[in-house]
């Protein structure tokens, strides 16, 4: 059997199959039709079913807070906005007009959702 032919010389290093049958190329393997009438759909217990969404917003802090915020996702392998999270829920506790909702005009204007 002939080893195919390798743009850099590999071809030897790789193990040929045993059978002489056409080996499908790419394109058959990944858009072949399948038996399969409907596309599979993905369940509703996926991991990121269960994630709460997140909002990205920006903010300034003082130089040396920032860098101690660096420092701290370094040395606790934890990712930064994790190490905010969980000092604002800290924060949270102790102030209990966060759970106070919003006089309407006031979340219209920070154009916030009315959950």
């Amino acid at each position: 059997m002939k080893k195919p032919a390798s743009k850099f010389g590999l071809a030897a290093l790789v193990s040929q199959p045993a059978t002489t049958s056409p080996t499908p190329s790419v394109d058959d393997l990944l858009f072949a039709p399948t038996g399969d009438a409907a596309p599979p759909v993905l369940a509703a217990t996926s991991p990121t079913a269960s994630l709460p969404t997140k909002t990205r917003f920006t903010n300034t802090l003082p130089t040396s807070t920032y860098v101690q915020l660096h420092r701290l996702s370094f040395w606790d392998r934890r990712d930064m906005s994790a190490i905010i999270e969980a000092a604002l829920q800290d924060y949270f506790v102790n102030h209990p007009d966060v759970n106070k909702p919003l006089p309407e005009q006031e979340r219209v204007k920070r154009k916030l959702s009315a959950g």
